[in-house]
């Protein structure tokens, strides 16, 4: 028989990936007798949602309006905190294969027409039995392939009705996994992770998710417009409050209003015009320098040199190529928008309440203080290796005299030359997928609020024939069975300065994103990889 422990008692053992979802400061605000509350907020989403079915959505502009529509059985709490959502606790047995849910019966179903069933254990089972179901053909498949009889189900050897989860009652929700998954209660936070109401979903009759009449919310806000015209101008999602779901858990703000923008940049000129409240840009915003509006910036794309495995290059090439470029004397040069990189993962994740980067300061890592002399024979077996390919192929023209000035002082300290393949994005991402590449200038990222996948993201994408592929899988692999902060930190440590010390990758910078709002506004949840903002707990003080 299985001891259960309840999640409670071990939350802080339990804590998944939680990056920095910042909540911004307060600022000027003296009337004591208001809180911010019942403010619309405007902003501008990049492109018309192509999906609004939680099992399906891929793009941002989806996951942004699902983001505050759906809440799962965990989410995130005003201080970017994991918190339980529509559960109330969870209990898990001590391998770490079943999970008891056990729910609220007071988070409810909205809808356009007025909808308001209670959310039970059975919507959960029907959204993850979908995701399953080959006629839904979702993307998340892999994402949850830890859970009883997903991989079977997904090689065809098993029924996707047998997928490991099931409901006791209206409230018990049991999850049983194959191998234990310390990701999980974080990826019951995501998008695919959200219930699905059966009986609604079948009365759209295969329109769930597309327009305004065939979307339904259990979570702080409900859709009351959804209106766009690819030849029109006027293209805007409007969502309510959801009274009902304020029981538990305030909601602020009143309405949300979406403007949908065919062009990117739209979103600085909207803001720029007073139209909206907030925007997330890629560039650091000058204007805030006028007093109207504040800036946060954060670390969430680590840049950097990966090779091309066919070409069997030297490590201690590699290794010298990466730790002999000078960062101390970049730092000055690089622009805002950039920091320099010791390490592969940037400064905006985190592990439960810990800064990952701020327990291990790439910049003290000791390989750093290596000096590497290659041999005539070593270099000769470069260039003889790579032939007329020893380039490295970027994409951006920003980053052509920065690559540039590398590039020469490795050809004074290693007298190594190396030249610069400037290319468009189309060109670029189509000779990285043929494998048409001596180096490339890649940027590693991710969707997904977690070191594992974001070392595992770099991991497939420079060693997936090579050597060592297997080890740092390995290794990585093995990191899921950590519970605690310290664990994981000092398992991901390891795993970093596997991949660092091979050479395979090689750190250049990070990119920062920039969130820019009005002042006042406070208590926004950002989350800076996917660019989602939750506006559940955002307040305005005018």
């Amino acid at each position: 028989m299985h001891r259960f422990i309840n999640i409670q008692k071990i939350k802080f053992l339990t804590t998944v990936f939680v990056l920095i979802i910042s909540v911004f400061a307060v600022s000027g605000c003296n009337d004591e007798d208001k809180d911010g509350s019942d403010h619309s907020f405007t902003y501008t989403i990049y492109k018309n949602p192509q999906n609004l079915d939680p099992q399906l959505a891929c793009d941002k502009s989806s996951l942004m309006i699902i983001q505050n529509m759906f809440l799962g059985l965990m989410t995130f709490n005003i201080e970017g905190k994991l918190d339980y959502g529509v559960a109330t606790s969870c209990e898990i047995t001590d391998d770490g294969k079943k999970y008891h849910f056990y729910l609220r019966d007071d988070c409810y179903w909205y809808s356009a027409d007025g909808a308001e069933d209670v959310v039970t254990a059975h919507d959960f089972v029907y959204a993850f039995k979908r995701i399953y179901n080959p006629v839904t053909i979702s993307p998340y498949t892999e994402k949850f392939s830890f859970i009883k009889n997903a991989e079977s189900i997904m090689n065809g050897e098993t029924e996707y009705t047998q997928l490991g989860v099931y409901a006791i009652n209206a409230t018990e929700l049991v999850f049983e996994l194959d191998r234990p998954n310390s990701e999980f209660m974080y990826l019951l936070t995501t998008a695919p992770a959200m219930p699905c109401n059966k009986q609604f979903f079948e009365g759209t009759k295969a329109r769930y998710g597309l327009d305004d009449e065939s979307v339904i919310s259990n979570g702080a806000f409900y859709m009351t417009q959804w209106s766009y015209d690819p030849y029109g101008n006027d293209n805007l999602i409007y969502m309510k409050r959801n009274y009902n779901n304020t029981k538990y858990d305030e909601v602020y703000p009143y309405m949300l209003k979406f403007i949908i923008e065919k062009q990117k940049e739209v979103a600085s000129e909207n803001f720029d015009s007073g139209y909206t409240d907030c925007f997330v840009s890629d560039d650091e915003y000058k204007k805030s320098l006028l007093g109207t509006s504040e800036t946060n910036r954060y670390q969430s794309t680590s840049v950097g040199i990966i090779f091309n495995d066919k070409y069997k290059i030297d490590s201690d090439i590699k290794r010298a190529l990466s730790f002999s470029i000078d960062r101390e004397k970049y730092k000055s040069i690089i622009t805002s928008n950039f920091s320099m990189a010791y390490g592969i993962i940037p400064g905006s994740i985190y592990i439960g309440d810990t800064n990952y980067r701020d327990s291990i300061d790439d910049s003290k890592m000791p390989f750093y203080s290596d000096k590497y002399d290659l041999t005539k024979s070593q270099k000769d077996d470069f260039y003889n290796t790579f032939s007329d390919n020893a380039k490295i192929m970027i994409r951006s023209k920003s980053d052509n005299g920065f690559m540039n000035q590398i590039i020469d002082d490795w050809h004074d300290s290693l007298d190594i030359y190396i030249g610069i393949d400037y290319v468009d994005d189309a060109e670029y991402y189509q000779r990285l997928q043929d494998g048409d590449y001596g180096m490339a200038l890649t940027e590693m990222t991710i969707d997904d609020n977690s070191i594992y996948y974001f070392l595992k993201n770099v991991i497939d994408s420079i060693n997936s024939t090579s050597d060592n592929y297997n080890k740092f899988t390995n290794i990585l692999e093995g990191s899921l069975v950590n519970t605690s902060d310290s664990e994981k930190i000092k398992s991901y440590s390891e795993i970093e300065n596997e991949i660092l010390m091979s050479g395979d990758y090689i750190p250049v910078f990070y990119k920062n994103k920039f969130v820019v709002y009005k002042k006042g506004i406070s208590d926004f949840i950002f989350n800076p990889f996917s660019e989602q903002i939750n506006f559940r707990y955002a307040k305005y003080f005018d």
